[in-house]
């Protein structure tokens, strides 16, 4: 399939400029303290200068000021994930600057500043929420699709900390954290029930309930359940001999997740479950193309048990106890009704301890230490007919950490962020992981940072033991951890009255990189490859105005290369996005996106750049009649393509065209 011309992202610059008012008149970005900080239920009525104060956790694991922040943070408030009318945090994600997200038809894989392996499950991202890790124990998923273990109707803030964050979080937070801040029940005080409808047959219902109780209590309930017949597709790679190349009724999936959060004065009981069954429509890992019986099952669970209250001394005593679990099955089509099955199991459970406080009016600090014990990490192989079993193994571990942070105003200008983590794992010697950040202030409306960072992600589970008998897959259990040096200068200016504007300068330098190769025998083996260079600029603006229309515009240039400089697949030189929302009268609302993409590299072909619009109308709440939103995605149908994994024949899969979504939501 040819790809349609993508649109020019040397256009949006401009557009930026003239929608945020890109002259830099006087204003103020000082940092505030978290003392400062307004609700959270406040942000939508607040203006951007107000906006700037609004504490971030996903940078430093406890509340701060955004221009005190050891990193370049985007933060997509309750507001703006309502009105444009995101179902998954991919979508979400994919508005954030430097950041894209392509999709197989199974799964939805982040990419950041420029890397994003086809296939490589989201590892190495760290998938926070209210700041307990889902990432699996096993794959080290971050799943951000459907598959996600939670619905975005049940956030209340998402933040984006670009940058490795192995200093505070160890192992998997190599590009970026994803810190999803849900809903408490004080934000709901009542019922709402959402029905949606959209195109490929899809529907969904979901509930959100909560309140507040005598004695500084609170609960909270979401749950949702979707299920969607999918589309018809065409893969003409498939046609000939018998076939014409799509695929009828082949890509459908439905999920069902409940989540649950139960607060009394400090303490906070949270409990989630997800489950996901996705149809695989693609002949991935050589199935018997256009034929049912191909598909995942992800499963997720997490109970966490969590301490948030102060100390006499007026410092901050935070802990949590936690245990997780994760299921998958493949089910693997060839010439039968079901020939080969994948099984994954995996239990977890830990600890984490953290104390923070203040050492007169210039240090704010933060120890602490964790530990996890990956109890179980089982994976089985089998055929099914005939029957013969091809891979069982479990190999536990464990793991555990150090880490202390030390903010310190030496100036009234001037802050020093220095931080060091120490892992150890039961398979690896020692890893120290320290980031350092100098924060300057010149003027009010300017702010300076210049990072340095070192993080490292040691190999998973199911890199280092796969092995399905010699079939595809080969195991490697000496691969090494992989690790990264950072380096970013970055400048925040303030745009007005209301608005704002940044640009990010990084390069990055990974080592040991773990990589998916053909090897020799012609089967797909993990190694290590030698060395990875990301290098980039990012900028971004946004502005608010009193009418109610809000903008934020991004523009990343990119280069990711490997060691003998030749660029790596699937890593955009250049991509945008617009977002923008404006009150039309009447109760409702317009809302949109542009996102787009520059070519890209697959196996063996070049896979075109794209850009797609996003169209949303929301109305407010009317007295029992509810609120409705109708959406297009994809408004102009643009074909396009992304690049995906040796595990299939495809070096790209077109992704979808246009749809229409609808939402009722009803309070009860």
């Amino acid at each position: 399939m040819t790809p349609r011309p993508a649109l020019r992202l040397r256009h949006l610059p401009a557009a930026i400029a003239l929608l945020c008012g890109a002259a830099l008149p006087p204003g103020a970005l000082a940092a505030m303290p978290a003392a400062d900080v307004p609700p959270l239920a406040e942000l939508a009525d607040l203006p951007l200068a107000d906006l700037l104060r609004v504490e971030v956790r996903g940078a430093s694991r406890y509340a701060q000021p955004l221009a005190d922040a050891a990193a370049t943070v985007t933060v997509l408030d309750g507001d703006e994930l309502r009105t444009q009318g995101y179902r998954t945090l991919a979508e979400a994600l994919a508005s954030v600057r430097g950041v894209y997200v392509s999709n197989d038809r199974n799964y939805s894989y982040i990419g950041v500043r420029g890397f994003a392996r086809p296939g490589d499950y989201n590892a190495r991202v760290l998938l926070l929420t209210d700041g307990a890790r889902r990432n699996d124990a096993l794959f080290d998923q971050a799943q951000i699709g459907h598959d996600a273990p939670i619905e975005l109707d049940w956030v209340k803030r998402l933040e984006f900390v670009s940058g490795p964050g192995s200093a505070i979080y160890g192992g998997n937070a190599l590009f970026g954290v994803i810190n999803a801040v849900m809903l408490d029940g004080g934000d709901v005080n009542g019922t709402r029930v959402s029905v949606d409808a959209g195109s490929a047959g899809s529907r969904r219902l979901g509930l959100v309930a909560g309140g507040r109780l005598p004695g500084e209590r609170e609960w909270f309930v979401g749950a949702a359940v979707y299920d969607a017949q999918g589309r018809d597709l065409h893969f003409p790679e498939f046609a000939g001999e018998g076939h014409d190349g799509w695929v009828r009724g082949l890509d459908g999936e439905k999920y069902q997740k409940l989540h649950g959060k139960y607060r009394e004065g400090p303490w906070r009981l949270s409990a989630s479950f997800s489950s996901r069954d996705k149809a695989v429509p693609t002949a991935a890992f050589g199935t018997a193309f256009g034929e049912p019986g191909t598909r995942t099952l992800d499963q997720n669970a997490l109970l966490d048990l969590a301490y948030d209250g102060e100390r006499a001394d007026g410092g901050r005593l935070q802990f949590r106890l936690y245990r997780g679990e994760f299921r998958y099955n493949g089910d693997y089509r060839y010439s039968g009704p079901l020939d080969n099955r994948d099984e994954s199991r995996a239990r977890w459970y830990g600890a984490e301890y953290r104390l923070s406080g203040r050492a007169g009016e210039a240090h704010e600090w933060m120890v602490g230490a964790e530990a996890q014990r990956n109890a179980r990490l089982w994976q089985r192989n089998h055929d099914v007919a005939p029957a013969a079993l091809l891979l069982d193994g479990d190999h536990p571990a464990s793991s555990a950490g150090v880490f202390v942070q030390d903010s310190w105003r030496f100036h009234p200008r001037w802050l020093l962020n220095a931080s060091l983590r120490y892992d150890r794992h039961s398979d690896y010697a020692g890893i120290a992981s320290p980031r350092l950040a100098l924060i300057h202030q010149p003027t009010p409306e300017l702010t300076l940072k210049a990072m340095l960072d070192r993080a490292y992600r040691p190999p998973n589970a199911y890199e280092r033991f796969y092995d399905d008998g010699g079939v595809l897959q080969k195991a490697n259990p000496g691969l090494r951890p992989e690790r990264v040096r950072a380096a970013e200068l970055a400048a925040e200016f303030r745009l007005g009255a209301r608005g704002r504007s940044g640009i990010s300068v990084y390069r990055n330098e990974v080592r040991d990189l773990i990589e998916q190769v053909t090897d020799s025998d012609g089967l797909e083996v993990f190694t290590n490859r030698p060395r990875v260079r990301l290098e980039g600029v990012e900028v971004e603006a946004e502005n608010r105005w009193e009418n109610g229309v809000r903008v934020r515009g991004s523009l990343a240039w990119q280069r990711a290369r490997a060691d003998d400089g030749s660029p790596l697949s699937n890593a955009p030189r250049r991509l945008g996005a617009l977002v923008f929302s404006a009150p039309l009268g009447g109760g409702w609302t317009v809302a949109g996106q542009w996102q787009g993409l520059s070519s890209r590299l697959a196996r063996s072909s070049t896979v075109g750049g794209h850009g797609i619009v996003n169209l949303v109308f929301s109305s407010r709440a009317l007295p029992g009649l509810g609120a409705w939103s109708v959406g297009i995605h994809n408004l102009g149908d643009r074909r396009y393509r992304d690049p995906v994994s040796a595990a299939h024949l495809q070096d790209a899969i077109a992704q979808d065209g246009r749809e229409f979504r609808v939402r009722w939501t009803l309070a009860l």
